[in-house]
């Protein structure tokens, strides 16, 4: 899983039927910054930088942009959250309030890996 932001709205004039109309949001990573520690994101505080491409991602939750969601990947998970004949492997599975992250666990030789 991935935390993200929500950066945007993806709408088209045509879409794959089994989309069945559902909501496609475009997420950026959370991007981690080094030699801070611990880091605390929250939906109302200051915005962590954002890393990496934009993800598109099918939102049965509810997103809005601005707000901070775990996006999940893989046919497993979409399995399980929309079914097998949905055609996309990223998934809005949580909208997130709040993380606090011990970032000295997430840097090299900070801890167990």
């Amino acid at each position: 899983m991935k935390l993200c932001r929500v950066v945007g709205a993806v709408w088209g004039g045509k879409e794959a039927g089994s989309l069945g109309g559902r909501k496609l949001l475009a997420v950026r990573p959370v991007a981690v910054a080094r030699g801070t520690s611990p880091a605390d994101i929250e939906a109302d505080g200051e915005r962590p930088e954002l890393q990496g491409g934009i993800i598109v991602a099918l939102d049965q939750l509810g997103a809005g942009i601005g707000e901070y969601v775990l996006v999940a990947h893989g046919s497993r998970v979409r399995d399980l959250t929309l079914g097998p004949g949905v055609p996309t492997k990223d998934v809005v599975v949580a909208i997130v309030d709040s993380a606090h992250l011990e970032l000295d666990l997430l840097c090299d030789g900070g801890g167990a890996a």
